[in-house]
């Protein structure tokens, strides 16, 4: 499948799992005494994982089974890979 074909999930799916993961993120935050944040190191990792997946669009840095942006989802230390690769 190219690369630049877009074959994210349906709005609806993607708005329910941002949903999901935005409640998740402040639960951790509170847990974590405010700091929701993975180190560099991991944030660089989780990142360069993502590259080497089928899965990865690397024109928008977004991932075809999740729909999420994973420069940004990546960051978060309570965000899981849909595929279980970080």
């Amino acid at each position: 499948m190219p690369d630049d074909k877009q074959d994210l999930p349906s709005i609806s799916e993607q708005g329910k799992n941002l949903a999901k993961f935005t409640f998740e993120v402040v639960q951790d935050t509170v847990s974590l005494n405010g700091n929701p944040l993975v180190s560099k190191d991991e944030y660089k990792e989780r990142l360069k994982i993502c590259a080497t997946c089928e899965y990865f669009i690397l024109k928008n840095k977004r991932c075809k089974k999740c729909g999420c942006y994973m420069e940004s989802k990546a960051r978060f230390s309570i965000a899981k890979c849909p595929i279980q690769k970080w």
